[in-house]
This record gives C-alpha cells, sequence and structure tokens, in this order.
C-alpha cells in the first residue's frame, strides 16, 4: 500500500477485512508469517568467550564433571614393547 490509490482503495475497509484483501492479491503473499531473523544471526566472526557466555551459549559448571571409572580392572591384550633384538628373532625360520 504505497500508493495514494491504494491507500483510498483500502481505506473504508476494517482492518482485518483489509488484511485478507490484501494477502489475497499481494505479490508477497504467504500462508504463514515466516518467523524473524535470530539475534545476532548477520553477525561475521567468532564471538569472544565471554559473549559466548553472555548469550548462554556455553554453560559453565562450578564443579569439574566427576572421571568415570572401571567396572572391570584393565586386562592388557599384548605385553609391552620388547627389544628390538627379541622382535627379530621370533620371525626367523
Amino acid at each position: 500500500m504505497t500508493s495514494d490509490v491504494s491507500t483510498q482503495y483500502y481505506a473504508h475497509l476494517p482492518e482485518d477485512e483489509k488484511q485478507k484483501k490484501l494477502s489475497s492479491c499481494s505479490r508477497h503473499r504467504f500462508l504463514y508469517i515466516p518467523p524473524c531473523t535470530p539475534e545476532n544471526f548477520w553477525e561475521v566472526g567468532f564471538p569472544s568467550t565471554q559473549t559466548c557466555i553472555d548469550r548462554g551459549y556455553v554453560h559453565e559448571e562450578k564443579k569439574p564433571e566427576a572421571r568415570t571409572r572401571r567396572r572391570q580392572p584393565f586386562n592388557a591384550l599384548f605385553s609391552p614393547k620388547r627389544s628390538h633384538q627379541d622382535s627379530d628373532n621370533s620371525f626367523s625360520l
């Protein structure tokens, strides 16, 4: 509704009727209103750590996470690395 003619044409209609009429004949019609762009979406670059904390991207916990422990003891499948001489003798015929 940028021109004076269209303003005069739609002036007598109630607001909800005006919106229906505009959406039926408008060039930019759509079935639902698209969501707004998220805040800070178009900022280029990486925000600082403090900015991320302020925006809620990073959640710092006061106590460190407890390390999990094994239920069963670790059993080594292979013995520690042998010296170079021992490994040469094992493949000789």
